[in-house]
């Protein structure tokens, strides 16, 4: 809690966001053996958030491990499994905690990041991936086709079931995936403006 209150300040990055999470201490007893050292350095170059700290750092372990459990990376080291697991399942927690405490604090944005960054963790997968990754029906190769294409989600749900069978490159598995876009929640929102005064 101390270092929550010492380190939350309302404009943080998500890589301040993750260095806060990180530096947790909850994680102060979690040490960098000497035989994890190249598995982290080669995780560190895969992770997608960058990483200040120096890899024989608790707390550069803690960020590259949270962030290989979100990409779904595959460890090698028994050692480091285990210490993804103590992580992963502090994980979803801690971040909730930060986020009713910057909530309470009022700071609207900070907020939203840390949310986004809960969901992350609950859903391991990154904002930037398609949430056609949540079925696991759907190929991967599939799923990495439709994001190599840049287009935004709600474009796709626009798409009939032959239109998302060209744009793959798969005609037959476009009323699969048109199946799966529509079992997502979607909102639409209206609003009317009305002036109170002259």
């Amino acid at each position: 809690m101390q270092t929550y209150n010492q380190l939350l300040k309302p404009h943080l990055s998500e890589i301040e966001l993750l260095r806060v999470f990180s530096l947790s201490g909850e994680f102060r007893n979690l040490t960098v053996r000497e035989e994890e050292k190249l598995e982290l350095q080669k995780l560190m170059e895969r992770v997608p958030v960058p990483i200040k700290e120096n890899v024989e750092e608790s707390s550069a372990k803690v960020s590259i491990l949270l962030q290989a459990y979100i990409s779904q990376l595959k460890l090698e080291g028994f050692a480091l499994m285990a210490d993804m697991v103590y992580v992963t399942q502090s994980a979803g927690r801690l971040v909730r905690a930060i986020y009713e405490i910057v909530l309470s604090r009022g700071w609207a944005q900070l907020a939203d990041k840390t949310l986004a960054l809960a969901k992350m963790v609950d859903r391991r997968m990154w904002q930037s991936m398609c949430p056609l990754r949540q079925f696991k029906k759907i190929p991967e190769e599939v799923v990495k086709k439709i994001e190599k294409k840049s287009i935004s989600f709600e474009r796709l749900t626009d798409l009939n079931p032959l239109e998302l069978g060209e744009l793959i490159r798969i005609p037959k598995l476009g009323k699969t995936i048109h199946k799966y876009i529509h079992h997502l929640p979607k909102v639409d929102l209206a609003c009317t403006i009305q002036p109170i005064t002259r």
